[in-house]
């Protein structure tokens, strides 16, 4: 490791370069090319189910800022979460079209918004509470307190409850004891209990977040499993409302977006498995009463899908975007993305299929925009990752109409309703720095 301004000089490049490290590792390893990775497509899609029209439509979104903070200790640190969750009028929007320039305070009575924000501590810093008496104790805490006053409306479900309910079917899992020291391993339930060596076991540890807790380094692993368990469960408790107090024709005109994946990555991964069961039963409940069904989707700004549909959609006479029609959808089959996107043997198990709770539509709408959107596995066709036809993938026709009716190209590949939930989600860094700073006392 260099002292600071100490700068690499290249005396180690030649030898580095003639080590038989290198020389096997270039070897053995398998590459591509733009031009071999587009000799095929997946699965080419041809959408016919009726269309219905979405009057409404709601937008998910998350952000966090991290910042060092000065209590005295070093390498102190804590981290913002803000969430948003907008409601868009789409019916009253499309009138607006008759009308060339729109103000913007029209815009914004179109739009209804409920946020949730919470502060994260991280390394070297406690709290006055009982359960704040080191770091990991604080953030574990903090987690379970927020959860559990977690909510979005009034008459709503906190998250907490959410969560507990989603996975009540759950067989006592057990996990090793948060205090290092201790070596048991115990049992999460609904209550505060605690183990023999005195620590606190919350019942949130169970999403063991805790445990990418970093006492020397950042926590950003668990900051970020926290937001996307907040996200992903924000969604289920507006559903789990909605399907008891609102007429489910409500969910036959009404569509769910998340920014990102159907999928929770890390240490809360078995999460999405009670979240696919959540939404499929949902969805069984409401297509008994004669309704299409959840119109739900995860939408891709980055990725490996990304980049292959991007990669497909290439020509040497035509550069980017060249290849491809406008109005294609693709499917990809276990297969294809084993071989294409995500190397993997055939025979090995299907990619995210611990993590994701959607499957893949890579798109390229009316308008030339590339589009990775994720749908839900609602169905036994859905689950099935060799199959590709239209039954696996929830209301695709609608889901395919949004995307072209809402697109925008004040980004590249921008989606309008993600853009309004990250507006009222975003937190500036400026901002956020500073409210850290009113906690904890002046940055660096």
């Amino acid at each position: 490791m260099p002292y600071e301004g100490e700068r690499a000089r290249g005396l180690s490049i030649s030898r580095l370069m003639d080590s038989r490290a290198v020389r096997e590792f270039d070897a053995e390893i398998i590459k591509t090319s733009q031009h071999a990775a587009a000799q095929s497509l997946p699965h080419i899609l041809e959408p016919v189910s009726q269309r219905v029209p979405i009057r409404r439509l709601l937008a998910f979104d998350g952000s966090s800022v991290q910042h060092a903070v000065e209590n005295g200790f070093p390498g102190a640190e804590a981290c913002v979460l803000n969430f948003a969750v907008v409601l868009l009028e789409l019916e009253a929007m499309r009138k607006l079209k008759t009308d060339p320039i729109p103000s913007p305070r029209v815009i914004r009575e179109l739009e209804h918004d409920s946020t949730l924000s919470s502060i994260l501590p991280g390394r070297n810093i406690i709290g006055r509470s009982c359960y704040a008496d080191s770091p990991r104790k604080f953030f574990r805490y903090t987690v379970y307190r927020d959860l559990s006053q977690a909510t979005l409306a009034s008459g709503h479900e906190t998250l907490l409850q959410t969560l507990q309910r989603i996975t009540a079917s759950r067989s006592s899992t057990e996990i090793s004891c948060a205090n290092d020291g201790c070596g048991r391993r115990v049992i999460p339930t609904d209550a505060i209990e605690t183990c023999g060596c005195g620590e606190p076991i919350f019942p949130t540890d169970g999403l063991r977040a805790h445990e990418r807790f970093e006492d020397y380094g950042s926590s950003a692993q668990a900051y970020t499993a926290v937001q996307a368990v907040i996200e992903h469960l924000a969604l289920l408790n507006i559903m789990r409302w909605l399907e008891l107090h609102a007429p489910h024709s409500a969910f036959s005109d009404t569509g769910f977006v998340l920014d990102g994946p159907l999928a929770i990555f890390g240490m809360p991964a078995w999460l999405s498995a009670y979240i696919q069961r959540e939404i499929e039963r949902i969805n069984q409940n409401i297509r008994r009463s004669g309704q299409p069904g959840i119109l739900l989707m995860g939408v891709e700004k980055t990725g490996m899908f990304v980049e292959h549909l991007a990669t497909l959609d290439w020509t040497d006479a035509g550069g980017v975007r060249s290849r491809i029609s406008n109005g294609t959808v693709f499917t990809p089959d276990k297969g294809y993305i084993h071989q294409s996107i995500v190397l993997r043997p055939l025979s090995a198990k299907f990619h995210g299929q611990d993590t994701y709770y959607g499957r893949h539509i890579m798109y390229k709408s009316h308008s030339g925009q590339h589009v990775v959107v994720t749908t839900p596995q609602v169905n036994e066709d859905g689950r099935d990752p060799d199959c590709v036809e239209e039954s696996a993938f929830p209301r695709i026709v609608d889901v395919l109409d949004l995307l072209d009716e809402l697109g925008t190209f004040l980004y590249q590949d921008g989606f309008a309703p993600l853009v309004r939930a990250h507006a009222h989600a975003a937190i500036p860094l400026r901002v956020g720095s500073q409210l850290l700073d009113s906690f904890f006392g002046s940055s660096r």
